[in-house]
């Protein structure tokens, strides 16, 4: 019972953030003050070309203000990995790459993270060695390279041993589109 009550405490404060982090979210929509006095005296002016190029500054700073930029590969632990998928903004794509060092398919695809990083700065991209999550030995021998995308704190898509689909040196190119056409990464 009191494990029960946990998970429900648990389930309700997590639905208490999201609609929080919707909230400052929302909130970010919002002109400031100045930004109302500099639109005000741009539709005095009446010149809609310029109008046209202040609401596209206007929507592109919104854009970054919403939607956070990465860019890098994050080392996961089983401390941080829930943490880490949990606390993303609902919006973010948490891409968690799972691997093994001893396996060159694993050393092959894990050089391409900071490339798919630096390309998919929308999304999270995680690593965390399957041992290190405490998986287990047949996992480890069959199932990685495996990649996992969160959204919202929920599974989105999993691709487990993605050796078997496009092989142990496939290219850039096959990596990235395969990872696409599985939900794994988002289209451009």
């Amino acid at each position: 019972k009191q494990w029960y009550q946990r998970r429900v405490r648990g389930i309700l404060e997590k639905e208490q953030q999201k609609r929080d982090d919707l909230a400052k979210a929302a909130a970010r929509f919002t002109l400031e003050d100045e930004s109302k006095s500099e639109l005000s005296d741009l539709e005095d002016d009446g010149d809609e070309e310029f109008m046209a190029a202040y609401r596209r500054r206007r929507m592109q700073e919104v854009k970054e203000k919403v939607s956070p930029v990465f860019g890098v590969v994050k080392e996961l632990t089983d401390q941080n990995f829930c943490e880490t998928i949990d606390s993303a903004a609902p919006y973010t794509d948490v891409v968690v790459y799972i691997h093994e060092e001893h396996i060159a398919a694993c050393k092959r695809y894990k050089a391409m993270l900071p490339r798919i990083a630096r390309e998919f700065t929308r999304s999270l991209i995680c690593t965390i060695k399957a041992s290190s999550a405490q998986m287990s030995s047949n996992f480890i021998q069959r199932g990685l390279p495996t990649f996992i995308t969160y959204k919202a704190g929920d599974v989105k898509a999993t691709w487990i041993n993605i050796r078997e689909h496009i092989g142990d040196d496939a290219d850039w190119d096959l990596l990235v589109e395969s990872l696409q056409e599985e939900r794994i990464l988002p289209y451009n």
